[in-house]
Formats: C-alpha cells, sequence, structure tokens
C-alpha cells in the first residue's frame, strides 16, 4: 500500500493498510518485518475480520515529510484485547506502544477507552505495525488525528455518550421503583432490560473500567460476555409482557421465555470459557433472528388491533436498521455509508424513550383497572361496615349482659369460696377439742383393755387412726386456705439442713423393719435460710406418701446434695407400686388422688400443698416415676430462695 502523507486534521488509513492474518499467534515483530510487504492483504472493506482465533498485523507507512506536530494514531472500537503499536527508535530498535483490554491504564500512552497512541513526527516515511488480538469480533479501522481537533471530537462524543448513559440510568431506577410499588412485572422486566442496555453500552464503550477500574480494564470482556446474552434473554419476556402475548399463546409464550433463556445462560457460560470465537457468531445470528421474529409478531398483532404491540413497533423501528447494521458488520458484511455511529446512538436513544410508550400505556391500564378495584372494594367496604357496626352494637348488648352476670356469677362465687372458707375455720375449730377427747378416751381404753389378737387391732386402735386421719384432712385443709387467702407466711430463718432432715425422720410414724428408710448426705451447706415449719411439713408429706405406697419391706431412701451456686436438691424414692404416666401431670392438683390402691387413707391435699411450699422457696418439686418399680420425687431449691 502506498505511504499515508501525513496533513490535515483527520485521516483514515483503511487504503494504506497491508493485513496479514496470524491464527498461531507466534509471529514476532522481527518475523514480519524481515518478510516485508509479502503475505499482505488490502484491508477488507468492511474493516472487520469477524470473531477469528490468533492475531492479525496491520502494516501502514507514513510520509512525514514537512509535518509539524505530533499525530494521534486512534483505533475506534474498545473490544480489542490486544492493540500493540511497533515503531522504529533512533538505534533501530523495535519500540513497543501496547494498548487494548488486556493493558491497565497506566500503561498505556494515552489512557483513553479506545485504543489511541501518540505518534511523535518521524522523518521521512516510516514504516508502521499495529498487532491486533481480541477473543471477540476484530473490527480494526485506524485514522490519523490532530490532537485538537482529536479532543473537540471526543469532548462531543462523551457528551452524547454521557446522555445515553443517564438516559437509560434514569429509566432504570425509575421503572425500578414503578416496580416496587406497583408490584408490575412490565416495568420490573423494563427496569432490567434498562439496567443490562447499560451495562452493556458502558462495559462495549471501554467506560466501565475506565471509571471503577482502570488498572483491570479486562473486566470490560466479562461484562459484555455476560450482559449481551442476558439483553438476549431479556427481549422475549419483555415483549410478551408489554403486548399481553401470553395470554394469546401460553404455550409458544413459555417456550420462547424458556429458550431464550437458556441461549443466554449457555452463551453466557461459554463466553466466560473463553469459547467467544465459536459462541460469538451464533449469539449474534440468534440476536439477528430474534429481532426478525419480533418484528412479524408485532406488525401480526398490530393487525389484530393491539395498540401496545403498535407502541413495541414504533420503538423498535429505529434501532432494528443500525443494529442490524453493527452486528452484521461484526460477521464481515460490507460497510454503509449512509449510517454512522452518531445515527446508531440517537436510534438507541429513541428506542429506549420510545418504549416507554407501551409501558406507559400498560400502566395507566394498570392504574384503572386498580382504581376500579378499589372503588368496588370501597363500596363493599362501607356495606360492611354499616353491618359491622350493626353487628357490633348487638353484641356490645349482649356482652353489657353477659358481663353482668358475670359480675354477679363473681360476687356469688366469692360468697361462696368465703363461706366456705369459714366453714373450714369453724369445723377445724370446733372439731379439735371433741376430737382430741375423743382421743384420749381411746387412749384410756387402750391401757385398760386387754391386748388384741395378733393382725387384729382394738377397737381403741382403730378410733385413734381414724380420728389421726381426720385431723390430717383437716390440717390440709386448714393450710390450703391459708395457703390461698395470704394468711400463711414464711418465716426464714438460719437452720442446719441435716438437722432439719433428721427431725422430719424422727417425726414418721415408720417401722424400721416394715418400710426402712436410708438418709444420704452429701456435701451439705452448714445453714441454711428458710421457714422450718414449712420445709418440715413438705418433707414430712412425701415420707409419708413414700412409706403409705410402699409394699411390706420396701424401703425408702433419702439424698440431700448440694449444687452448683448453692443449691440444693433433694430427692424422696420409693420401691412403691408406682403412678401411671397418664397420671403423672395431675399429681400435684389439689384433691387428686391416682387410685392405685385401696384402702390406703389420703385427702389429696398433701402433694398440692408441698408444691407450693416449694414454690414460695423459689424452688419446684417434680415427680419422675415407673409403674410397678416406685417413683422419685425431687425437691430442688435454689440458694436464692433460701436453701
Amino acid at each position: 500500500a502506498a505511504p499515508l502523507r501525513v496533513q490535515g486534521s483527520y485521516q483514515s488509513l483503511a487504503p494504506h493498510l497491508g493485513v496479514r492474518h496470524d491464527p498461531e499467534g507466534s509471529l514476532t515483530i522481527q518475523a514480519v518485518h524481515a518478510t516485508g510487504s509479502t503475505g499482505f492483504q488490502p484491508l477488507p472493506n468492511s474493516a472487520s475480520f469477524g470473531f477469528r482465533q490468533g492475531g492479525i498485523w496491520l502494516r501502514f507507512q507514513l510520509d512525514w515529510d514537512g509535518t509539524q506536530g505530533e499525530r494521534w494514531l486512534e483505533l475506534p472500537t474498545a473490544l480489542l484485547d490486544h492493540a500493540d503499536l511497533y515503531r522504529l527508535d533512533a538505534q533501530g530498535q523495535w519500540l513497543l506502544l501496547p494498548n487494548g483490554r488486556s493493558v491497565p491504564f497506566s500503561r498505556r500512552s494515552l489512557p483513553l477507552h479506545q485504543p489511541t497512541f501518540r505518534l511523535p513526527p518521524g522523518n521521512g516515511v516510516e514504516v508502521c505495525y499495529l498487532h491486533v488480538a481480541s477473543e471477540g469480533a476484530m473490527e480494526v479501522d485506524p485514522v490519523l488525528w490532530e490532537p485538537a481537533n482529536y479532543a473537540a471530537h471526543a469532548t462531543k462524543e462523551q457528551f452524547w455518550f454521557g446522555l445515553g448513559a443517564g438516559l437509560l440510568l434514569l429509566l432504570a431506577l425509575t421503572h425500578l421503583s414503578i416496580a416496587q410499588r406497583l408490584r408490575n412485572k412490565v416495568s420490573l422486566l423494563y427496569a432490567c432490560y434498562a439496567g443490562v442496555s447499560l451495562s452493556f453500552m458502558l462495559s462495549y464503550d471501554g467506560a466501565f473500567s475506565a471509571l471503577v477500574v482502570p488498572e483491570h480494564p479486562r473486566i470490560d470482556y466479562w461484562v459484555v460476555a455476560v450482559s449481551f446474552p442476558a439483553f438476549l434473554a431479556l427481549l422475549w419476556p419483555l415483549f410478551s409482557s408489554i403486548v399481553g402475548f401470553q395470554t394469546r399463546a401460553p404455550r409458544l409464550d413459555r417456550a420462547m421465555t424458556r429458550g431464550t433463556l437458556a441461549v443466554g445462560l449457555a452463551g453466557a457460560a461459554a463466553r466466560l470459557a473463553g469459547q467467544n470465537h465459536l459462541v460469538g457468531p451464533l449469539l449474534t445470528v440468534s440476536f439477528l433472528c430474534l429481532l426478525a421474529w419480533l418484528v412479524i409478531l408485532a406488525c401480526w398483532l398490530v393487525l389484530q388491533g393491539s395498540i401496545s404491540a403498535r407502541f413495541y413497533l414504533l420503538a423498535f423501528i429505529p434501532v432494528l436498521i443500525p443494529l442490524g447494521y453493527y452486528l452484521a458488520l461484526n460477521l464481515g458484511a460490507p460497510p454503509m455509508n449512509l449510517l454512522t455511529t452518531y445515527a446508531f446512538d440517537f436510534a438507541a436513544y429513541t428506542h429506549v424513550a420510545a418504549l416507554n410508550l407501551p409501558v406507559a400505556a400498560r400502566l395507566f391500564q394498570i392504574k384503572r383497572e386498580r382504581d376500579e378495584a378499589l372503588a368496588r372494594e370501597l363500596q363493599i367496604s362501607h356495606h360492611n361496615e354499616r353491618q359491622l357496626e350493626a353487628l357490633v352494637g348487638v353484641r356490645t348488648a349482649d356482652l353489657g349482659v353477659a358481663k353482668e352476670r358475670a359480675e354477679q356469677a363473681l360476687i356469688t362465687a366469692q360468697e361462696v369460696l368465703e363461706g366456705q372458707r369459714r366453714l373450714i375455720r369453724t369445723v377445724s375449730h370446733e372439731f379439735r377439742t371433741p376430737l382430741a377427747v375423743i382421743d384420749g378416751t381411746a387412749q384410756l381404753l387402750e391401757l385398760q383393755g386387754e391386748p388384741s389378737p395378733p393382725g387384729q387391732p382394738s377397737p381403741a386402735t382403730t378410733i385413734r387412726a381414724k380420728v389421726q386421719k381426720l385431723l390430717g384432712f383437716l390440717d390440709g385443709a386448714l393450710r390450703q386456705d391459708q395457703l390461698e387467702s395470704g394468711h400463711w407466711r414464711m418465716t426464714r430463718e438460719a437452720l442446719e439442713p441435716e438437722a432439719l432432715l433428721q427431725t422430719v425422720l424422727a417425726g414418721v410414724d415408720a417401722d424400721p423393719a416394715i418400710h426402712p428408710i436410708e438418709l444420704r448426705l452429701e456435701r451439705l451447706p452448714g445453714t441454711i435460710f428458710a421457714d422450718p415449719k414449712m420445709l418440715a411439713i413438705l418433707l414430712g408429706n412425701l415420707l409419708e406418701n413414700a412409706i403409705r405406697y410402699s409394699p411390706r419391706g420396701g424401703g425408702v431412701v433419702v439424698t440431700a446434695e448440694a449444687l452448683a451456686h448453692g443449691a440444693v436438691r433433694i430427692t424422696v424414692s420409693d420401691q412403691g407400686i408406682g403412678i401411671p404416666v397418664d397420671q403423672l401431670p395431675r399429681v400435684f392438683d389439689r384433691f387428686y388422688r391416682t387410685g392405685q390402691l385401696q384402702g390406703v387413707d389420703g385427702s389429696g391435699l398433701g402433694l398440692y400443698l408441698s408444691r407450693e411450699i416449694a414454690r414460695m422457696h423459689g424452688g419446684e418439686l417434680s415427680v419422675e416415676s415407673v409403674l410397678g418399680q416406685g417413683s422419685r420425687f425431687t425437691l430442688l431449691l435454689p440458694a436464692e430462695g433460701g436453701v
């Protein structure tokens, strides 16, 4: 190719380029230069080599004769991974100027989005080489700029680029807010569509890495590798939601949704795996076919009278021609000088803005439907409110009557309860003296009478036993009344736990030969603070129950041990008849008896009073039992509770 005479503010290098394909990527600058122009071919009309493996060498000559001032060499694409310029220095050595997505901005001669090189003026004719390689489509159409002219051009281009990016960001945020507030699927899809378009636009132009990670511009490739398939996968769901295609042909809609999603996911995975030279053309063709299919369906729906489809078609017409043109360029199609980058940018902005028309129409329809639904709901609500007010009036009157009856019943119950308490106190007081006389008389009869035959108690002994049973019942009822009325209060005092247990054991009426009692003490504290009378009643009840329900020869074991933080645990274990599992939750209920053993005396108040005493001390009384093997009652009192 003839040398380019450097002059003017803007010059295209395309007619002066020689191109050589390096499919293995193994050629060096020395090997390429040694062959001269041999092996180089003219630049294709489209300046695009499509998706190729390996690299492309570009050879050109610059005639600097009479040129004043430096020039900037620009490759107007940010998709090249490598764009390295080779020039001879004053010593005749090749000087490498690296650029492309693999080179951080700090290492570039000019830190611009697109590969751009600063060229100081040379002497006479200079031979230069460009080595280009990329995982994407390789399009090279280098131009030579005067720096001032390039700055003016770049300022204008960045203004329109920033305007488009800002528009996309505004649309994405606006429709995301609408989708969140109205729970609208169309707005959500449109927000995703605008967001993916924005990410694709920024990374395609190299602006994303320049703004966010200038030292890792390779990230632009990963963003493009994901955003383009995502853009492809979103086209059909957005179209279907806007025109309501899912209601017209649900099966076709599901098939297209799944198909585009599968193609998008597979394409993104293949591109991230480094197979873009294979999957890139397939994704491009798929995208063009999908666009053609969308236009056909939109036209058919327009003929069916769909206003949303008309809006959709009008929104896509401005962008279909330039978008198809640029996609075809990636596959090596010839250039069309009628279309420029600005035409595509303008078409893209018009497309994104026009898509608001069907979305807005859909939102107005949703708003109208929602307003109608709210009006119906409001009417129903007013009707229900009137019915509810009437019902509340009736129920309020009923509740007033029920309240009066409940209050009267409560007063009656309190009077009955107070009468029961007075009766218990009166009976307890009046019965004690006659019972004491009866017990004393029975004792005299025992002393004066003749001994009874073995195994047959005397009448006096029987009388005394019945008197003691009646006194025990009266004592239990009186204590229950005192406990519930609050007249039975604790009086804490220091006492020795071992002495307390010995006193309780001594007071239990049990024959060691029939019911042996074993006391086990483990690390008990010297003193505790508790109500001795209450604890004596509690422990006495547990021991009497253990003896009462144990067979002849059945032993009782009392264990007392200190726990952590000053707590004490006392257990009373027997070898008696045990308690059925279904009755365990009720053994501490008032007046409840299991009825396991006929003829055993008891009032059903002992365990109830024992648990209340334990809780008054801040502790708890629990039971474990196995039917036919015995029971174990455990008293656990914390240090704060006095034990």
